[in-house]
């Protein structure tokens, strides 16, 4: 049986040349782009004056994020022809991408104000993975959709551009002196900004209200570097491994492919490498294929460029044509061989393109769309299992320093053994905490342990002994954090990942906030040395998925890399995803799942703790046995109930570990005692309370009680969500 045709119904685009995708269509056909002087900011000791604004802002006065993103998200919204009463709320979901959020924050307020712009209310996500965020967002919208569950998804991205990530790409080199020439000359990017949004859903649904949809959504791919968190692989491997992910997906063959919507920033360094990844991917197909690079006309429009640019596509498509790439008379040596060097659309037909983009940190998706269905058969879902967990905490490193064993209090010297065990230097998982008694939740934490509640930063920990290579000594504390989790949770599973393995291993990393001590650090520099003389290092890191990239690094973890935030519960969220990724597709094997946060110098609340909590999830039963995912689902906010009652679908359970409900009524979601131990409900903020770790440590704590045990079967349920309630049900293997 084939896997449901999922559209594209609709689309909407505020960008640099205008309001809507009218502006994009008028712009691309008169050859006129959206590059203009810089007003709204000072530019004085900068390289160029140029960026690709929002014309309504050009004088100056409040920018928005939320402002772009919520009339691009209408107008897809309109144009898809779906009412207030189309779908029941709830079973509409929205996925964002962006870079920088609402200047440097409001990632989730970003995601709220465009669901309750078209009022949804289920599960809603922000994807962020610096520049390719919004083409990442398709394509899990698509997942969702395909998946069941959302009827209809508004997928896109959303970014404004600020005088400090003008200053940042100044610093680093990318800006080119005069308008950006993707594969030509000068070298260097423009920035700009925007929003567009895309509605993904059955083609059934579209076609039932008389719509011919713009596109089938066909294929997806995510894929990360482990190179550097700035500049691409030279060799474009990573980005090859996204398009053959996304290909593979499709069932395509780079022959049936008929335009290439390229990532094209301009730059010398991601021009060459993406030219050797289409090459690498496509083969020879690569030199006959037409290669169009909209920044060309709207610049670099940050989180929300791939969305943009699989729009401009997609209006060219329908009129039977690719979208030029303007500036690109002299084509620098080495680049695509038909970049559609033009000044107007050229007349092409297009039954299947690639969207492909990269990023900060090496995140780089690849999208496959057609106007045509492929056949694409539902493959048997793999099972999905819990290899090995890790977890960093103010009590210190390790699940026993959590739970108050007496590991906390003896120092690493006498390594012997292995995994986890080596690592801490203490027979942790043989040796249950002295203090446990009872059963249940009291025999995993203890009577006394369980009233004691974590706050502050991380307790100290030498991040040597959880990283193989010896790791960066300017290692900001969520990228810290996350290592020291992940390596803790590898060395519990037994793995070390090396030689080919490393292209199908890959990291998903819940974060709510941008970290803490990049963005501090660099506001420090600019109050130093000016606006130009911003420090590239924590620039670089003031991105959600800046942690998730340094860390695939030091563990060369090349396969997919994604950052998630749902608010409060991401880590759980992140838990979940690689669950599902590894279930339905067959480009990893194994992937990091974690949750990571960070305490900001001022202003934490009282009680909040910083940590990181990391689950080995592998496909197939790991070597050395395992807890079992038998179930998961996600849902939008408030609907815990919902969530919880999909995960179980009728299974008995022992209890629940939350974040966030303590009140999550067992009877009504038929969870009698029935295992050995009885948990009843527990949350985990009486623990430790953190945005984004604390629900991946719950589901630590979990997997190490059915592993003890203790427990045969337990649920874990990130509740208090302000975008999406997640919930996971594990398992003895």
């Amino acid at each position: 049986m084939d896997r449901p045709e999922i559209c594209i119904s609709g689309a909407g685009a505020i960008s640099a040349v205008g309001d809507g995708c009218a502006a994009l269509t008028s712009a691309m056909s008169g050859g006129r782009d959206g590059i203009r002087e810089i007003r709204r900011f000072d530019v004085d000791g900068f390289s160029t004056r140029l960026a690709a604004l929002y014309p309504r802002w050009d004088e100056g006065g409040p920018v928005s994020a939320i402002w772009l993103a919520v009339a691009a998200a209408r107008e897809a919204w309109a144009d898809a022809r779906l009412g207030s009463a189309a779908h029941a709320p709830e079973r509409i979901a929205v996925v964002l991408g962006t870079c920088f959020g609402e200047k440097f924050e409001g990632f989730s307020e970003l995601t709220e104000a465009v669901a309750g712009a078209v009022g949804a209310r289920g599960p809603c996500i922000t994807v962020s993975t610096a520049c390719s965020s919004s083409t990442s967002a398709v394509g899990i919208a698509r997942d969702l959709v395909e998946g069941g569950d959302a009827d209809v998804a508004l997928a896109g991205g959303a970014d404004v551009l600020t005088r400090e990530v003008f200053a940042g790409f100044q610093a680093l080199g990318a800006l080119s002196t005069g308008k950006c020439a993707p594969f030509g000359e000068p070298p260097g990017t423009t920035l700009g900004e925007g929003a567009g949004f895309v509605v993904i859903e059955p083609a059934s649904g579209a076609r039932a209200r008389g719509l011919s949809p713009l596109a089938l959504v066909l294929g997806y791919g995510v894929s990360g570097d482990a190179f550097h968190e700035a500049a691409p692989d030279p060799s474009g491997s990573g980005l090859a491994r996204a398009i053959r992910a996304a290909l593979d997906d499709a069932e395509l063959r780079p022959e049936e492919l008929d335009h290439v919507s390229a990532h094209g920033t301009g730059t010398e360094s991601n021009d060459r490498a993406e030219s050797r990844a289409l090459r690498t991917a496509l083969g020879p197909r690569a030199d006959a294929i037409p290669v169009s690079a909209a920044k060309s006309f709207l610049g670099h429009a940050q989180g929300a460029a791939g969305v943009l640019e699989l729009i401009c596509s997609l209006l060219c498509m329908r009129g039977g044509a690719v979208p030029p790439t303007l500036r690109c008379g002299v084509r620098r040596p080495g680049m695509v061989a038909d970049p559609v060097a033009a000044e107007r659309p050229r007349p092409h037909p297009v039954e299947r393109m690639l969207k492909v983009s990269a990023a900060f940190g090496g995140a780089n998706a690849a999208l496959v769309v057609g106007r045509r269905p492929t056949p694409r058969p539902s493959a048997a879902r793999r099972e999905v299992y819990v290899a090995g967990v890790g977890a960093v905490s103010p009590a210190g490193a390790g699940l026993d320093a959590l739970l108050g064993a007496s590991s906390a209090a003896s120092p690493p010297t006498a390594q012997a053994g292995t995994g986890i065990d080596a690592l801490l230097g203490v027979s942790s998982a043989a040796s249950p905490p002295a203090a446990q008694t009872g059963t249940g939740i009291d025999a995993l934490l203890g009577a006394r342990n369980k009233q004691v509640r974590l706050t502050g930063a991380a307790g100290a920990f030498d991040l040597a002994l959880a990283v193989r290579a010896a790791p960066p000594r300017d290692l900001d504390p969520s990228s810290r954090l996350l290592a020291a989790a992940a390596g803790l949770a590898l060395a519990d599973a037994g793995i070390s990942v090396r030689g080919a393995a490393r292209d199908r291993s890959g990291l998903f990393t819940g974060i709510s906030r941008v970290p803490w001590y990049s963005l501090e650090e660099t506001r420090r520099s600019i109050d130093r040395r000016g606006i130009a003389g911003v420090a590239v290092g924590p620039f670089c890191g003031i991105v959600l998925n800046a942690p998730a990239g340094r860390c695939a690094r030091l563990f060369s973890l090349r396969g997919p890399l994604l950052a998630l935030s749902a608010g409060r519960g991401s880590g759980l969220l992140s838990i979940l995803w690689a669950a599902e990724h590894l279930s339905r597709r067959r480009d990893a094997d194994l992937l990091l799942a974690a949750g990571v946060d960070e305490l900001p110098e001022r202003g934490a609340r009282p009680g909040q703790a910083e940590g990181a909590g990391v689950a080995a999830l592998t496909a197939g039963p790991p070597e050395r046995g395992g807890v079992h995912l038998e179930r998961w689902a996600i849902a939008g906010p408030g609907a815990v109930a919902r969530a919880a009652a999909q995960a179980l679908d009728g299974r008995p359970a022992d209890g629940a570990l939350v974040d966030g409900d303590p009140d999550l009524d067992l009877p009504a979601l038929a969870l009698e005692p029935a295992g050995p131990a009885p948990f009843g409900t527990w949350d985990v903020r009486q623990l430790l309370d953190a945005e984004s770790a604390a629900s991946a440590i719950a589901f630590a704590l979990a997997a190490m009680a059915i592993r003890r045990g203790l427990a045969r079967r337990l649920l874990v349920v990130a509740a208090g969500n302000s975008l999406s309630c997640a919930a996971v049900l594990a398992a003895r293997g």
